[in-house]
């Protein structure tokens, strides 16, 4: 039961993170209009989001294998919540940009802490099960954006039909952050080091780091067993027979 609301907040987070972009593309030219954003400036704020959003994935990860989950996830909202108010309200096409490339590094500190925790909590079915859901999480986010945003410029107009559907998902992480910051108990709680193949929220770790379960006087005691392996003789020489004349 306690997996499963996990379960149900890393979905409506991933909902939350991955609707944004996708409900962006239809307000640009009302933006651009509102804002007198030139062509470099939709740019960024167009393509700032997935910037930042894959520049983060793998930092975060290893920070989440480090440190614990749980504050990650809800820094990374935090951030992405404080992106959209920025962006929201800006009166400048750059700082809509700034925001964007702010909410981007949020949720891609959000997601890989999703798929972090459905390793750690699930295995087996389970496991492909949320994963499973995490994709049509995702899918349902990227149809349902456009008809959205389309929707809200239709009734409140273009002005402040941009401003609202950058702030559409503010609710969803404002619902996300305390429900993840209750029952900490229900998190797994951070690994002692990084493990020596791929860690579970995809990022890959430094070679020659110990697996969670060593121990620092197992660790001690490793050089003396690598010193204990056998080693070839080396061949003793052969002496040369003195040649006769």
């Amino acid at each position: 039961m306690h997996d499963r609301a996990v379960l149900l907040v890393c979905l409506g987070a991933g909902f939350t993170t991955l609707l944004d972009q996708s409900v962006l593309t239809i307000v640009v030219p009302a933006l651009r209009e509102s804002l007198g954003a030139g062509p470099a400036a939709l740019q960024w704020i167009v393509a700032g989001y997935s910037l930042s959003f894959g520049l983060a994935l793998v930092p975060a990860g290893r920070l989440g294998d480090m440190l614990g989950r749980r504050g990650l996830f809800v820094g990374g909202l935090a951030l992405f919540a404080a992106g959209a108010v920025v962006a929201g309200t800006a009166s400048a096409a750059w700082l809509v940009a700034a925001a964007r490339l702010a909410q981007g590094i949020g949720a891609g500190t959000v997601n890989p802490q999703i798929i972090g925790l459905f390793q750690d909590l699930f295995t087996g079915r389970e496991r492909a099960r949320a994963l499973a859901a995490y994709a049509t999480v995702g899918g349902l986010a990227a149809t349902l954006g456009p008809p959205v945003g389309g929707l809200v410029l239709e009734l409140t107009g273009p002005d402040l039909g941009w401003r609202l559907v950058l702030l559409l998902n503010l609710p969803f992480a404002l619902v996300m952050i305390p429900l993840a910051r209750a029952r900490p108990s229900r998190w797994p709680s951070p690994r002692a080091a990084w493990p020596p193949r791929r860690s579970r929220s995809g990022s890959c770790p430094s070679p020659g780091w110990s697996s969670p379960s060593a121990s620092p006087s197992s660790l001690r005691a490793r050089p003396a067993a690598w010193s204990t392996r056998p080693t070839r003789p080396s061949p003793s020489p052969t002496p040369h027979r003195a040649r006769t004349a």
